[in-house]
């Protein structure tokens, strides 16, 4: 009896040792519906080390916030975020885009009375006459500004859907993958809300794990796992399984949009653009 219970005491043990803490960021508000995708890429991605691992979630804080709190190694250990010059040069980032380059392709969040509006955006030019809804530390902010769109900006995401729908701006540009369950999470609240998806706005932006410069571990398993999952299938399989992005497939479906490309002048030059396996490209880009 005494043999079981020491066998017992060191498995408990070695598990305990065994199992990496993460502490992550908690979702922006009850209806951040893609939150759990990135979750849900970290456990795949230590599944295929076959590392085990415990998620924590900290207290939500806006983005600015956060990654002051990961450059400190305080607070979170792991932050996913649209990438620009200056994160990568002051954190630990791992370079695979999370959603493929997804993020960089931007429907458009409006009131329905706004539609018709929409539907005569042609052009970059025309699009100028809109104006966005963008969050003020966003890398997205800066990109549209800098090809001239027309931004008012806000510190927290989910007044920006109120934004919308109250007039105070024309349209919320979000991420392909994010848009339509957003919306869809909000319809008892804002049932007018729609994705206005005909025109989509795009530059090459990817989302990234970004963690302290320090913790090369996290950044290795992470690095490591995804680029497995990557060469096996597992990443594209969960992309089209997962409730926040399986709408996108097949892709085929977005050959007859009208895609307007802006620069992303605050991309970093090591954004790993040549490899193929990382990036979707959608329909016909103009």
């Amino acid at each position: 009896m005494y043999k079981l219970i020491l066998i017992w005491l060191l498995l408990v043990s070695y598990t305990s040792i065994a199992t990496e803490t993460i502490r992550v960021r908690g979702s922006q508000s009850e209806h951040d519906s893609t939150h759990n995708y990135y979750v849900g890429l970290i456990e795949l991605a230590f599944d295929k080390l076959n590392k085990p691992i415990r998620i924590q979630f900290s207290p939500y804080m806006v983005q600015d916030r956060a990654l002051f709190e990961l450059q400190s190694n305080r607070l979170i250990d792991l932050y996913w975020a649209g990438t620009n010059q200056q994160r990568e040069s002051e954190l630990g980032v791992v370079p695979i885009p999370l959603i493929k380059g997804l993020l960089g392709y931007r429907v458009f969040t409006i009131h329905q009375d706004n539609e018709q509006l929409f539907s005569q955006i042609k052009s970059i030019k025309s699009l100028k006459n809109m104006t966005l809804c963008q969050g003020q530390h966003w890398p997205d902010t800066d990109i549209m500004l800098a090809a001239g769109l027309s931004v008012i900006t806000n510190v927290v995401y989910e007044n920006m859907f109120k934004q919308v729908y109250a007039d105070r701006c024309k349209a919320f540009p979000r991420g392909i993958n994010e848009a339509f369950s957003e919306v869809e999470s909000r319809q008892q609240i804002m049932p007018k809300l729609m994705v206005f998806d005909e025109v989509i706005l795009h530059y090459r932006f990817p989302m990234y794990f970004f963690t302290h410069k320090d913790n090369t571990r996290l950044i290795n398993d992470l690095q490591s796992g995804l680029m497995l999952a990557i060469k096996d299938g597992s990443f594209d399989k969960y992309m089209q399984t997962h409730p926040t992005t399986q709408h996108l497939f097949p892709l085929s479906k977005w050959k007859k949009k009208t895609i307007l490309t802006i620069d992303n002048p605050f991309l970093s030059q090591s954004t790993p653009v040549e490899d193929k396996e990382l990036w979707i490209t959608l329909g016909n880009n103009k």
